[in-house]
């Protein structure tokens, strides 16, 4: 298969719930150099306000956004772009699904495998 592929995998795990911080850490060295944009349409968290403010004018580190959402955090509906090193290009697109999936759209065969092996419910989605 050729361009992007689309994994989903769910969002709560044994009762509970795997947050962005943590799908971003699970990830590591795969995205560890990528730049993100974030499109938050419904967040929870005390530090809305904060996450917000850090997000809204310019690309964001992947550490930053681990800092960010490692408080008590749920992202609900939105979507992160990140693209890779100096890249202008997005890479890879991260969407919360109504707080129950994440969806993960790329070509980096790398990224898929990763996921698959941290999260075996993870299946494949025919469109974004």
């Amino acid at each position: 298969m050729t361009g992007p592929r689309i994994l989903s995998f769910a969002a709560w795990r044994g009762g509970r719930y795997v947050g962005l911080a943590e799908v971003l850490a699970s990830l590591g060295s795969v995205i560890e150099d990528h730049r993100w944009r974030l499109i938050i349409d419904w967040l929870v968290s005390p530090e809305l306000e904060a996450i917000t403010e850090a997000t809204a004018s310019s690309l964001v580190s992947t550490s930053e956004l681990v800092e960010l959402f490692s408080v008590d955090c749920q992202l609900i509906d939105g979507e992160l772009v990140g693209h890779g090193g100096s890249s202008s290009v997005p890479e890879v697109r991260i969407r919360a699904f109504d707080s129950g999936h994440w969806d993960v759209r790329t070509d980096s065969s790398e990224l898929l495998e990763k996921i698959v092996m941290l999260y075996p419910d993870a299946h494949e989605l025919p469109e974004w």
